[in-house]
């Protein structure tokens, strides 16, 4: 081989070695600032004993991960390797493009067995004992429990993003009919609403979505998973055509429906931060924001019996746009940088599209064991058009704090 031959033959190899071995990749990180653009005001929630002031208090137990698939991140997931569940994950949502449920083929995460292991999320290896996470056979024949997304896989705007819901970090054991039955049917009018009146300013849909588990005291899954008892979720967004911010909130216990057609009652966000705080820290699931913390979107309830929403006597308001109740099309960026999640509607002059793919770093609120409260820098800008609204929370509860 001549020297011009092997100076062009060695860039050709140094690139093919760059090229991802799978299509499939998931990051343990130490930080959920660096997929902070799915949260609002890149801000994480509060959580009593695990994550407090930005703060996860124990990250041996807690990990964070970037949810990436073919090199584009699409999610982010709080794992907890003790009770081998989500504690939450979090999406910014922006419609779907009309595509079903994908064929599932899940996975596990590499890194949490071993942070030095390849990024890539893979089958199960038979020959590897996996001590931090569920897998696959955990839930087999189990007779009661499905593999019940955190992340609604109907949320995810394309099918590699759908695909990327399908792992087991994502998952938790959920009673089939509940998973099935009233859940479903709760992801499903959330969905309606978020596609009819979750526009920004720029006209496209964009919401952000908050779902996680409490984890149980009694019940655990082949001897190694967690049975959450109960699971929460939250949604908040800016409505443009309403002019004011939106949001919701809902839970239910982990037990399978009772009744064949039974609803979930949208509750607020006050109602489930009491539910969920303890004697001595809060629950928020949007610190900082100007999310409603009083009201919820059942008077919105869109009428179509697709979406599945509770009934109700009370009209939906009159809107001004022409958008659909169905999915709307994903909303995507041809730039690097992700869409804003500002306090404010979005007025952006730049293609009207908004893309999770970046590998957004942000300098406000950073999640990791060793910063300190969340800056000021992640607090919610001055805006005009949108309403302030209080943040503070319920001091009551029932619940148990977030125990192992």
């Amino acid at each position: 081989m001549t020297a011009l031959q092997m100076w062009c033959f060695w860039p050709v190899a140094a690139l093919l070695l760059l090229l991802p071995i799978a299509p499939t990749l998931a990051e343990v990180v130490s930080s959920m600032s660096v997929c902070g653009h799915f949260l609002l005001e890149e801000t994480p929630p509060q959580i009593p004993g695990v994550v407090e002031g930005g703060k996860i208090l124990n990250q041996n137990r807690y990990k964070p991960i970037c949810q990436t698939y073919r090199n584009e991140r699409r999610f982010v997931t709080l794992y907890d390797v003790k009770n081998k569940i989500p504690v939450f994950s979090a999406y910014k949502y922006r419609g779907v493009d009309g595509k079903g449920r994908p064929k599932k083929h899940w996975k596990i995460e590499p890194q949490l067995e071993n942070e030095l292991a390849n990024k890539n999320m893979m089958s199960k290896d038979k020959q590897i004992s996996y001590k931090h996470q569920a897998v696959d056979t955990d839930f087999r024949s189990n007779g009661t429990f499905d593999r019940g997304h955190i992340l609604p896989s109907s949320y995810a705007c394309t099918e590699n993003d759908k695909r990327s819901t399908f792992t087991l970090t994502n998952v938790v054991p959920q009673a089939g009919s509940f998973n099935k039955g009233s859940w479903s049917r709760m992801e499903r009018c959330v969905q309606c609403v978020m596609d009819k009146y979750c526009t920004n300013s720029s006209g496209f849909t964009e919401g952000f979505v908050v779902t996680g588990a409490q984890p149980g005291s009694g019940k655990v899954l082949n001897n190694r998973v967690n049975v959450p008892s109960a699971l929460w979720s939250a949604f908040c967004c800016y409505s443009a055509d309403m002019q004011a911010w939106i949001a919701s909130a809902h839970w239910g216990e982990n037990v399978p429906d009772r009744a064949k057609n039974k609803h979930l009652q949208a509750k607020t966000l006050a109602e489930l931060h009491g539910l969920l705080r303890t004697e001595d820290s809060e629950f928020a699931v949007f610190p900082g924001a100007q999310c409603p913390l009083h009201t919820t979107v059942a008077e919105f309830y869109p009428k179509d019996i697709s979406c599945h929403c509770p009934p109700s006597d009370s009209p939906a308001p009159q809107s001004s746009t022409s958008a659909s109740l169905t999915a709307t099309s994903c909303s995507r960026s041809s730039t690097s940088a992700p869409c804003s999640s500002t306090s404010a509607p979005q007025t952006s002059t730049s293609a009207p599209h908004c893309s999770p793919s970046s590998h957004h770093t942000s300098t406000s609120a950073s999640l990791t064991a060793t910063s300190g409260p969340l800056s000021s820098t992640s607090a919610p800008r001055d805006s005009t058009s949108a309403p302030q609204t209080s943040t503070s929370t319920p001091h009551s509860s029932t619940s148990a704090p977030h125990t192992s």
